[in-house]
């Protein structure tokens, strides 16, 4: 099979589907990968060592406001339509698979109108406007939530999420991991993620509580590309980016702060963290508020992130709690079963 896969722009719909691209790698080795993304963004760096063949194209956003930019994007979004054409008479894959993302729209469109399969992927609870528009496209969606099945109907099957770190915390060696990075073992571990382009409110709340903070853990902070600061402090240890060193990092961390897109929910999910999310407004709100409601997780705001810390760790029936709780909101084997509507759909 000559399998494409889309999307970027943000981490949030790429890293569901490196999992996807690796398991198929791993498991049907004769088959064909391609990825399309944007120009710009930071999901390059996930391939610049792989042997996927990759592509780029326009990626216009869909506002549902007015601006200016919309009408610069309507020529953007009609270049993107020649582009994926080109792209789909090159590759002419057997079947197409997104997993959210503008730059996957195109791509979805021309991809119906060349009699292509296509396959779409609904992490969040709530559906943004891409997922929207390639619905009525799409022969098939699998989706993280029983909620999300309504939504979609007879098109709808549930897996759950991909999760990328299931199988390497499985094979980890803690004080391998411990040494590798020269942490120390008796002390605990905070691990903070920004998210893919990182927070700088959430920043600052870090480097004004340094001290109190490397006082209890060592402090593990991906502050995203050029939003960090130089600063050096015992137990202290800034990350711009993180690729295949987060695998360790989050098996290490006894407690994990992060923002809350799904991508990261799962992983935390998949290995039963103790977590607090500081959610961005729209939908990682929602996606905060399902997992809070399920007893799964802290909400805090970044005024009262470092409290929160501290009166978490104090209180060991609820990081118990909090821990059990996670790891039954989503399945450990999405990637899996991903990988199985594919190849039914793709061979069908």
């Amino acid at each position: 099979m000559r399998i494409l896969f889309s999307g970027g722009g943000t981490l949030g719909s790429v890293t569901p589907l490196t999992a996807i691209i690796d398991y198929i790698k791993k498991n049907h080795p004769q088959d064909e990968i391609f990825w399309v993304s944007t120009k710009e963004g930071i999901e390059k760096k996930f391939f610049q060592d792989s042997n996927v063949k990759t592509y780029t194209i326009h990626s216009a956003k869909f506002r549902r406001y007015f601006s200016l930019q919309n009408f610069v994007d309507i020529f953007k979004f009609i270049a993107s339509l020649f582009q994926a054409s080109k792209i789909l008479n090159e590759v002419q894959p057997d079947i197409l698979f997104s997993a959210g993302a503008y730059v996957s729209v195109p791509l979805v469109i021309m991809g119906k109108l060349k009699g292509k399969k296509i396959i779409i992927h609904q992490q969040d609870i709530k559906v943004g406007l891409a997922n929207k528009i390639m619905s009525h496209l799409a022969d098939k969606i699998t989706v993280s939530f029983p909620e999300s099945k309504d939504r979609f109907k007879r098109k709808a099957k549930l897996t759950g999420n991909p999760c990328r770190f299931y199988n390497h915390a499985k094979l980890s060696n803690k004080n391998q991991i411990l040494n590798k990075y020269n942490l120390k073992e008796n002390k605990a571990i905070l691990l903070i993620l920004g998210g893919s382009s990182g927070s700088q409110r959430l920043n600052e709340t870090i480097y004004k509580n340094i001290s109190d903070l490397t006082g209890k853990y060592q402090v593990l902070h991906v502050s995203g590309v050029k939003k960090g600061k130089k600063i050096k402090s015992k137990d202290y240890h800034q990350y711009d980016f993180l690729h295949d060193e987060i695998f360790d990092f989050i098996c290490l961390a006894d407690m994990v702060v992060s923002r809350a897109g799904l991508a990261t929910l799962t992983e935390l999910s998949c290995l039963k963290k103790c977590v607090i999310l500081v959610p961005l407004k729209g939908h990682q709100e929602i996606n905060a508020g399902y997992f809070y409601e399920h007893k799964a997780v802290e909400v805090s705001h970044p005024d009262d992130l470092v409290e929160n810390i501290f009166k978490l760790s104090k209180d060991k029936a609820k990081v118990k709690k909090l821990k059990n709780n996670i790891a039954k909101i989503l399945s450990k084997h999405g990637t899996e079963k991903i990988v199985k509507e594919i190849y039914k759909l793709g061979k069908g």
